[in-house]
């Protein structure tokens, strides 16, 4: 096991934890998406969980659906795909934020302005595409586009250009010289996740109330999400640091 591995384990442990998940089933979790399927012992052996508390925290994670349990001498567990994963934390992010709101509600005398039933999920490549340029085009203030992979930067160059043209903040980070000689920033830094923990694909950001999130997939898979402190944003703020 490498620092490096060891290092990246923490962080993803820590956040899941910070989204709701119990020490053991965080571990466990880790573990599986590390391993693909295990045992007890396997488990045991790559994270720091008790064999006999990895039943436990694999109960837990069947619970939250992010774990599948195979009826086999040992019994063996199958985590979802890291896509499932997120769109569960998510949910269940946003409805605990729903939840705090209502009751919050329930205590004042006014209404908060958070935006509920606000996340949609889509796989379809070129609604993805016109969603994301809607964002862009209807930008006021500012624009901030992180991506992985430069290629997902080209549907929105154009997009991206005129915005900035037309007087909008807008910031590009991990694309290459297709913004030369143009007014969109392209800024030289580090993405702000870590494609090992989160396999995020692309960022999009307007005007801090609307994103789009794309993720590093086999196929075309996005969240997206608009209005003044949408759930995604709020998410979005949490897992990457985001201010």
């Amino acid at each position: 096991m490498t620092a490096n591995t060891d290092d990246a384990r923490r962080r993803a442990i820590d956040k899941l934890e910070g989204l709701g998940l119990s020490a053991y089933a965080a571990r466990t979790f880790v573990a599986l998406v590390e391993l693909g399927s295990g045992t007890a012992k396997s488990i045991s052996a790559t994270v720091d969980v008790p064999r006999t508390r990895v039943y436990d925290a694999a109960d837990e994670l069947s619970e939250w659906g992010l774990v599948e349990i195979e009826s086999a001498t040992p019994r063996r567990f199958h985590a979802v795909s890291i896509e499932h994963a997120l769109f569960v934390l998510g949910t269940e992010y946003t409805d605990r934020i729903d939840d705090v709101t209502a009751a919050l509600e329930a205590v004042g005398s006014t209404e908060s302005s958070l935006s509920r039933d606000d996340l949609w999920l889509s796989s379809d490549p070129a609604a993805i595409t016109e969603r994301a340029s809607a964002v862009v085009a209807d930008a006021q203030e500012s624009v901030l586009l992180a991506t992985t992979d430069d290629r997902r930067a080209e549907p929105l160059a154009d997009a991206l250009v005129t915005a900035a043209k037309r007087g909008v903040e807008v910031r590009a980070i991990g694309v290459d010289d297709r913004f030369d000689e143009s007014p969109v920033t392209v800024v030289d830094d580090d993405r702000p996740w870590n494609p090992a923990v989160l396999p995020l694909s692309t960022v999009l950001l307007a005007d801090g109330e609307d994103a789009v999130v794309t993720f590093q997939s086999e196929e075309s898979l996005a969240f997206w999400s608009r209005g003044e402190s949408n759930n995604l944003l709020v998410l979005l703020r949490a897992l990457l640091g985001i201010e």
